[in-house]
């Protein structure tokens, strides 16, 4: 992992290479599914599919190591899973990575330069493989025994009480690793308080009938 932590590191302090994001790396919508598209995803206009933070990227290192990322965010109390209890008023982001390559994956990481994230977890109500360990400090990361081709892991979750922002995961297998953009992470804003939301909200519905 001592490659990947300096790959983190290194991405914090300046932006990611252009030719590392349209490379080997590059990551496009691939794989549907439960997470991919949910109904319920938080929306607060900026997320890549209507507004909502919900989609899939895949990854793939060009060495035998691919698959997908699905994800979803969740509003607080709107997390529709059982099996993982979001910190109360914080938002849920959840994923679940998908195995097509030869290499097994070994870990996903993703990155939290804000360290805003907290209460990491999983939940088998997405049933998959579950993780080995977990472990959250300025990165978020499942540890896996072995995810092989054709197999998944299950839900993966942490919470936070910030807005999503989209930056980049890393997934690993023993000997390489690839880049999966984007993901969301815990960006620089807090949530809304819920009167700030019930007014976007109302905000919204006289635009409709203006309309």
């Amino acid at each position: 992992m001592g490659a990947v932590g300096n790959f983190l590191r290194a991405t914090r302090t300046g932006a990611l290479a252009l030719g590392l994001a349209c490379g080997l790396f590059a990551a496009t919508s691939a794989q549907a599914g439960v997470l991919n598209g949910h109904g319920s995803a938080f929306n607060d206009g900026n997320g890549p599919s209507g507004g909502a933070w919900t989609g899939s990227t895949a990854f793939n290192s060009g060495t035998g190591l691919s698959g997908t990322v699905e994800w979803a965010v969740f509003g607080p109390g709107s997390f529709p899973f059982a099996g993982y209890s979001p910190t109360a008023g914080e938002l849920a982001y959840s994923f679940q990575v998908f195995s097509t390559g030869a290499d097994a994956i070994h870990s996903l990481t993703l990155n939290d330069p804000n360290g805003a994230a907290d209460n990491i977890g999983s939940f088998a109500d997405l049933a998959g493989q579950a993780p080995s360990s977990v472990a959250l400090g300025t990165q978020a990361q499942w540890n896996f025994a072995g995810i092989g081709n054709g197999a998944n892991s299950e839900g993966l979750a942490f919470s936070s009480i910030r807005t999503p922002a989209s930056l980049f995961g890393v997934v690993v297998n023993g000997g390489s690793f690839a880049v999966a953009i984007p993901l969301p992470v815990p960006g620089a804003n807090d949530i809304p308080e819920p009167a700030s939301l019930a007014l976007l909200g109302l905000g919204g519905l006289v635009m409709l009938r203006r309309r």
